[in-house]
């Protein structure tokens, strides 16, 4: 019989919690992936979503497993397999003025010891439009045994878009 991978039961923890919430009308999801990568032999896992009330941040998760955890798993090496998660928010601006802020805002819900990113790019020619990526980092895997953080995690990820909502918006 088929076992599923650390992979395959993080993913299914993410995407029953993510679709719970759009059921009970919290959440509108708006994008998912779930990617195998033939040339690197690894998975990829993308869910974006919104809050209801909230058009103008959208929020993603990221589930990763590369060849070398997937390989360690399947073989029952002794080597602890786990996914690389990415959590991040998405926006526009007129004005990067804000983007201290917005760190500042994440850095007060996730902690100092999670790395946080901003991303900023904008289109050439356009006056004032910025699109920010701010992307939670985790220094470590992620395993089974952080099932029940992953679902605390979501209720982090709808209060950082508030948050950053009030804050910058």
């Amino acid at each position: 019989m088929f076992d599923p991978t650390v992979f395959e039961n993080l993913k299914v923890v993410i995407e029953g919690a993510l679709y719970d919430l759009d059921l009970e009308g919290k959440i509108v999801i708006i994008d998912r992936q779930d990617q195998v990568d033939l040339a690197k032999m690894g998975r990829h896992y993308h869910i974006a979503f919104k809050d209801k009330t909230i058009d103008q941040i959208q929020a993603y998760m990221d589930l990763t497993m590369d060849l070398d955890n997937l390989v360690a798993e399947l073989r029952n090496k002794n080597r602890n397999p786990g996914c690389v998660l990415v959590i991040g928010f998405n926006f526009n601006l007129e004005s990067l003025d804000v983007c201290p802020l917005a760190q500042q805002v994440l850095a007060t819900i996730w902690g100092e010891t999670r790395g946080i990113r901003q991303e900023i790019s904008f289109m050439y020619g356009s006056k004032n439009q910025y699109t920010v990526n701010n992307k939670i980092i985790f220094h470590r895997l992620i395993h089974e045994d952080q099932i029940d953080d992953l679902l605390e995690m979501i209720d982090y990820i709808i209060d950082s878009i508030h948050q950053l909502h009030k804050a910058i918006i």
